[in-house]
């Protein structure tokens, strides 16, 4: 069986190492993105099974990013979630169309919080 890969397009390292780790350890196999280009080009590349965007990203934001790979054939159907801790429900939702269930804001969100919605997007 082949591990779900998850990419993290995060651009502070400590989180984005964090994240990685914690996702092997669950057995998923975590791909990073420190900008949202790169973020964008891997996602668009390497087709994961699951994408974590942060919002503010130091080249372009994280509602560009969620555009960019929503206008790919593949990703118009990708699974994301966005972790941020700048925005708030409203403005999220007034940039992109995503479900407010599958934003978590930080630090506010638990380890066990993030990993039940990962594995509710992947089942």
């Amino acid at each position: 069986m082949t591990k779900k890969k998850i990419l993290v397009v995060e651009d502070s390292p400590y989180l984005a190492e964090s994240l990685s780790d914690m996702l092997g350890i669950k057995g998923y196999e975590a791909v990073l993105a420190p900008t949202g280009r790169e973020g964008v080009s891997i996602a668009i590349e390497q087709q994961p099974d699951l994408i974590l965007l942060d919002i503010r990203l130091p080249d372009i934001d994280g509602y560009e990013v969620y555009r960019r790979i929503r206008e790919n054939e593949w990703g118009a159907t990708a699974n994301i979630i966005v972790l941020t801790a700048s925005e708030s429900t409203e403005n999220i939702s007034k940039n992109i169309d995503l479900p407010k269930e599958d934003v978590l804001f930080k630090p506010d969100w638990s380890v066990s919080d993030l990993l039940a919605k990962i594995a509710k997007k992947l089942s």
